[in-house]
């Protein structure tokens, strides 16, 4: 298995001193020609150009090859008497001798240098790749995610396929434990474990048969530190979303209770009430106080049936099984109809109505549009000062449809106008009702959004709140002459 990569070694170290070889002749061709014209300290440095050369691109030992070579070569063709080894003069031996020793150090320092280059390019592309997974990882939506950016970027940047195993299954817990960079039947490892967090491995098949060399490792080995740490990410952001949704089930869920104990038994205890009073009492009392009676039987009723809808509705909205069955109405029919329902239950409630002179189609669900507007309306009743009028405001602005239910009543502080629309919430600061079941606005705004429109709280000028609802305006329809 590691025999080519041997042979491969050992072709590239034979083409290092091939090309030291050739680097040298070159230079000797240059320096015989200009043998003529120049001293023999100055072909010296002829072949010390080439001794820094061959240094700048090629290991230590090619370079101490190299100017090997030309100390020979220049004791050889060079330095009286030519053509033989032996120095005649003092001055000669002073000179190839320093010769040697500067082509040496020279050689020694450029590589030093060249080294030191290629360091800085490694460490500059491995932060370079590091970022560029920090960027992917951190766009992951998921584990699952961030497995397949790991896998691919790892793979781009080692050039070696990479398989991730997770951590559950029996071949990670098998590797779970083994060093990093360490083969195991061919492949080799690194492990993403946090902590006492096993994130499983990611498992490498070289491309190419043998050990990956030390630099790889390290990469890949930073790359899955950064890959196990986004996996650590996604486990705690997936335990904290559980959690959440743990404690928001437990909070709808006693929400719940609370609302059906009270919602239900209230007004099942005042029916049974006035009706026990009835059956006891039909004879002796006064026709008046029997109506009375009735009424509350039929209103407490009303209530009840009210409550039963709404959870309907809102059980409808949240398995996402409400049906729009569009047709086009007029934003006055509709407020007008939620008018009369809230005159119904509020006989004494003051409405005041500013609607547009023109008509203004809408595209909708009527009896759904017309069901949110008047919980929206039911809303500020019971927060509405007694005899302070609830106002209704509609206009189009561009292509949308606004509609404000305005009252008078205590306000919503800015920290709770958000909250006002989620399900079973209920703020009871100046109801001068019965405390509300907090499903009217939450229904309110799954029915608007289904039509995609919008709904908010704002504070009203001069004390209280305003209900907006915008709801989109699509071409009117064509009408035919």
């Amino acid at each position: 298995m590691h025999e080519p990569a041997s042979r491969r070694r050992r072709g590239s170290v034979v083409a290092d001193y091939l090309f030291a070889t050739m680097v040298t002749l070159a230079a000797f061709a240059l320096a015989f020609v200009a043998d003529r014209y120049l001293s023999i300290a100055n072909l010296s440095l002829i072949l010390l150009t080439a001794v820094l050369a061959v240094a700048v691109r090629k290991r230590m030992a090619v370079a101490v090859y190299t100017a090997v070579l030309c100390f020979i070569g220049d004791n050889f063709f060079f330095t009286r008497p030519r053509h033989t080894l032996a120095v005649a003069s003092a001055d000669d031996v002073l000179a190839i001798g320093l010769f040697l020793i500067v082509a040496l150090v020279c050689s020694r320092m450029a590589t030093r240098l060249s080294s030191q280059v290629v360091s800085l390019r490694a460490a500059q592309l491995r932060a370079r790749t590091l970022l560029q997974l920090g960027k992917q990882l951190a766009a992951a939506a998921d584990a699952a995610g961030i497995r397949q950016v790991g896998s691919q970027a790892l793979t781009q940047a080692i050039g070696a396929t990479a398989r991730m195993q997770p951590a559950a299954g029996d071949p990670a817990a098998k590797v779970a434990s083994v060093d990093p960079g360490a083969g195991l039947d061919g492949e080799w490892v690194i492990p993403l474990i946090v902590g006492a967090h096993d994130h499983g491995a990611v498992v490498f098949a070289a491309h190419e048969p043998g050990e990956p060399d030390a630099e790889r490792r390290e990469l890949a080995v930073a790359m899955g530190q950064d890959i196990a740490l986004a996996l650590e990410r996604a486990r705690l952001a997936d335990e904290l979303e559980q959690a959440r949704v743990q404690g928001e089930t437990e909070r709808l869920r006693n929400a719940l209770l609370s609302s059906v104990s009270h919602d239900l038994r209230s007004p099942l205890a005042c029916m049974i009430g006035a009706a026990d009073t009835l059956a006891m009492y039909e004879t002796q009392l006064p026709r008046g106080e029997r109506q009375e009676l009735l009424q509350a039987i039929l209103h407490e009723g009303q209530r009840l049936d009210r409550y039963i809808q709404n959870l309907l509705d809102m059980t409808r909205l949240g398995h996402g099984t409400l049906k729009l069955h569009r047709d086009w109405v007029d934003v006055t029919e509709v407020v007008v109809a939620a008018t009369d329902r809230l005159h119904r239950l509020f006989p004494e409630q003051p409405v005041q109505t500013g609607l547009p002179p023109d008509t203004v189609l809408l595209y909708v669900h009527p009896a759904l549009i017309e069901q949110a507007l008047f919980n929206v309306l039911e809303n500020a009743a019971h927060f509405s000062p007694p005899g302070e009028a609830v106002r209704i405001e509609a206009g189009a602005m561009g292509e949308q449809l606004r509609i404000d239910v305005i009252d008078r009543g205590p306000g919503i502080p800015p920290d709770e106008r958000a909250r006002i629309f989620d399900m079973f919430c209920s703020v009871s600061r100046g109801d001068r009702g019965n405390k509300g079941t907090g499903l009217g606005l939450s229904i309110c705004r799954g029915m608007i959004g289904a039509h995609g429109g919008s709904v908010e709280a704002l504070p009203t000028a001069g004390g209280g709140t305003t209900i907006r609802i915008i709801l989109p305006l699509p071409p009117a329809p064509e009408t035919s002459t």
